[in-house]
């Protein structure tokens, strides 16, 4: 019987422990479509959390319209022009266009409205904001004008919405909130 000289028996262990090209080949791949969910998971997680400023400031806003109201007997409308008629991107406050970079609320030239309506968000904002109001027998805006009749019984309402583009292109997310139904937030466009 033959023994395996010593350099055989080197020779069989460094090629059973080690990799081949296309071993490695693969472990580069299968590492890269990892990499590559990741980083579309993350970016889409971001861009979700970054939105979540649109929820909160409306919901802060309709709780400030009620406080309005409770103490005027009507509702304040505010935005980049003091009191808008119309809702829009062109009515919204700040009047530059956030992106994903935040810019300040509050600034000096800023209209009165918003803070007669007592609205300060802490911190800089990655949205615009926009509140309309009307009075019977005027009907909200569409979408949020469903349900909503034009009889002399009918109610004061407001409308708020968010504007943003945190991605940077050309489409807009709006975040919007009614009087009429207060607890539902209307997204279009969420993470664009």
């Amino acid at each position: 019987m033959k023994t395996p000289t010593a350099s055989r028996r080197l020779a069989h262990r460094w090629a059973s422990a080690g990799m081949t090209l296309i071993e490695l080949m693969m472990v580069v791949v299968i590492l890269g479509i990892l990499a590559g969910v990741g980083a579309f998971t993350y970016s889409s997680y971001l861009r979700r959390s970054r939105s979540q400023e649109a929820r909160t400031m409306l919901a802060s806003i309709a709780a400030r319209e009620d406080a309005y109201r409770s103490e005027f007997s009507t509702y304040c409308a505010a935005g980049s022009m003091g009191a808008p008629t119309a809702l829009g991107l062109s009515n919204a406050w700040p009047a530059t266009a956030p992106t994903s970079a935040r810019v300040p609320f509050l600034v000096s030239g800023m209209p009165q409205e918003w803070l007669q309506l007592g609205f300060r968000p802490v911190g800089d904002v990655r949205y615009r904001y926009v509140v309309v109001v009307g009075t019977p027998p005027l009907a909200p805006p569409s979408p949020y004008d469903s349900g909503f009749s034009a009889a002399p019984n009918q109610d004061l309402w407001y409308v708020a919405e968010a504007y943003g583009n945190l991605d940077g292109d050309s489409v807009i997310s709006t975040f919007g909130i009614f009087s009429g139904n207060s607890n539902t937030i209307r997204v279009v466009n969420e993470t664009e």
